[in-house]
C-alpha cells in the first residue's frame, strides 16, 4: 500500500471507505433542499462573535428584493441612472445574514453585562448602534462567503468607487494639510 501522505485526499477516503467495507463506488443522489452553511466571525474581544449563513436561494431572494434600486432612463440620451443607497443595502444585507450570535449589553441599571439573545428586533438595534469597523468586519466576512454578491460590479462601478476614493482621500489630505500649518 502506498503512503497515505502521498495520497490525493480524495483517494485517502477511497481507501478508508474500501478498508470500512463500504464501497466507494455506489452513488447517493444529492438533496438539493434545505441548503444551509453557517459561518462565525470572531470578534475582536476574542469572546464575542456573530453566526451568519451563507444565502440560500430564498434569503437571496429576500435580500435582493429589500434592496431594490429605482431606475431612471433619460429620454434624450438613453443613459440609465441607478439610485442606490448603500447604507440601505448594507443593513439589508446584514439583517438577512446574520442568523446567531454571542452578544452581551451592559443592563440600563446594574451595568452587568447580559446575553442578547439574536432575534430581528436586536439584529436592527444592534446595527443601528454598533460601532461601524465592527459592522465592516462581519459585512466583509458576509461578502466574502457569499461571492454572488459581486457577480453584479462592473469595471466602471469600481472604476466610479475609485474615483470617489480619490476624491475622500484629497479632501482628507487637504484637511490634515491645513491643521499642520
Amino acid at each position: 500500500m502506498e503512503d497515505t501522505q502521498t495520497l490525493s485526499p480524495q483517494e485517502s477516503a477511497r481507501q478508508a471507505m474500501i478498508a470500512a467495507g463500504v464501497s466507494p463506488d455506489i452513488t447517493v443522489q444529492a438533496d438539493y433542499f434545505g441548503f444551509e452553511e453557517t459561518f462565525r466571525v470572531m470578534l475582536p474581544d476574542g469572546q464575542s462573535w456573530i453566526e451568519h449563513k451563507s444565502f440560500n436561494e430564498g434569503a437571496r431572494r429576500k435580500y435582493l428584493n429589500a434592496a431594490n434600486r429605482e431606475v431612471t432612463v433619460e429620454r434624450t440620451t438613453g443613459d440609465a441612472r441607478m439610485k442606490v443607497a448603500s447604507g440601505d443595502e448594507r443593513y439589508n444585507l446584514l439583517t438577512t445574514a446574520i442568523c446567531n450570535w454571542n452578544l452581551v449589553r451592559a443592563h440600563k441599571t446594574t451595568g452587568i453585562p447580559e446575553p442578547i439573545t439574536c432575534s430581528d428586533t436586536n439584529i436592527r438595534t444592534f446595527l443601528e448602534s454598533a460601532n461601524p469597523r465592527i459592522v465592516d468586519i462581519i459585512e466583509k466576512d458576509v461578502r466574502d462567503k457569499n461571492p454572488w454578491l459581486s457577480a453584479e460590479v462592473t469595471v466602471e462601478g469600481i472604476d466610479e468607487q475609485i474615483a470617489e476614493l480619490q476624491k475622500l482621500r484629497d479632501r482628507k489630505v487637504a484637511e490634515q494639510e491645513g491643521k499642520a500649518s
